[in-house]
């Protein structure tokens, strides 16, 4: 049984009335990381880089930090070509803003180089709207999701990241007779900007691992994430931050430095 004991019920009940970033760092205020409230400049939740590795050849660097806001909360991130390291330009950027109870308020992707193209996705009316600018022609798309579909961006990992903690808020089954819960299946809209498509996506706790990362011995949360029938294998520390990604089909793997 993939059973989950990691929140109370009353835990369970404060996350769930939470936005999914807040979420996050109300598990961290619980678990003795942090201990005030968020400041007016915004509390960072979680911030790192993660090497992107192909055919065992790292190809590129993403760094980003996710900060929780008092009305919204704010990823930011930046992919560099390669290690990444000091005198790298940085290729694109994007910034992911969610809404106080965890929809989407906008997201913004920029191209710097080689050419200078932009995407931001917004909601309009009831439903998202892309306007984009690639080699400079400006296109309006509309896109058929409210604002809770989830953006799955092909570039910036940490999109996944803030998957797996709105899945953790949102898909655990209370037991009738303890504080316990299981994590179920569950199944989340989602829009891949580069692909102009609109996804389901499924994410299913798969148990825990203990796998070596980073030269330690590494007791961690496994879960599968399937979208247009492709496995991507994700771990989460106990700290809710995620170290690992494996796409064994294209060969590629993520991992936290």
């Amino acid at each position: 049984m993939n059973e989950c004991k990691l929140f109370s019920r009353a835990v369970r009940r404060t996350l769930m009335s939470m936005a999914l970033v807040m979420i996050a760092a109300q598990m961290l205020i619980v678990e003795g990381e942090a201990g005030t409230a968020p400041a007016k400049s915004g509390t960072t939740v979680d911030q790192g880089e993660f090497g992107i590795f192909q055919n065992g050849r790292r190809v590129a660097t993403e760094n980003f930090t996710i900060q929780q806001l008092a009305e919204s909360s704010v990823t930011t991130s930046e992919l560099r070509e390669g290690a990444g390291g000091p005198g790298s330009k940085a290729e694109q950027t994007s910034e992911l803003t969610l809404a106080p109870n965890g929809s989407l308020s906008r997201y913004e992707w920029k191209q710097k180089f080689p050419v200078q193209n932009s995407a931001t996705i917004e909601p309009k009316d009831q439903f998202l709207n892309m306007h984009s600018v690639v080699d400079g022609k400006v296109n309006d798309l509309p896109i058929f999701l409210t604002s809770n579909a989830v953006i799955l961006d092909d570039y910036f990992f940490s999109n996944r990241e803030i998957l797996l903690w709105r899945y953790l808020a949102t898909s655990c089954k209370p037991h009738a007779a303890d504080s316990g819960c299981d994590l179920v299946r569950a199944r989340f809209p989602a829009f891949i900007p580069h692909r102009h498509i609109s996804v389901e996506v499924y994410v299913e706790f798969k148990g825990y691992d203990d796998i070596p990362l980073n030269g330690q011995p590494q007791h961690l949360r496994h879960f599968l994430i399937q979208v247009e029938g492709q496995d991507w294998h994700l771990w989460l520390d106990a700290n809710h931050k995620l170290l690992r990604i494996s796409v064994p089909d294209a060969n590629t793997e993520i991992l936290r430095q």
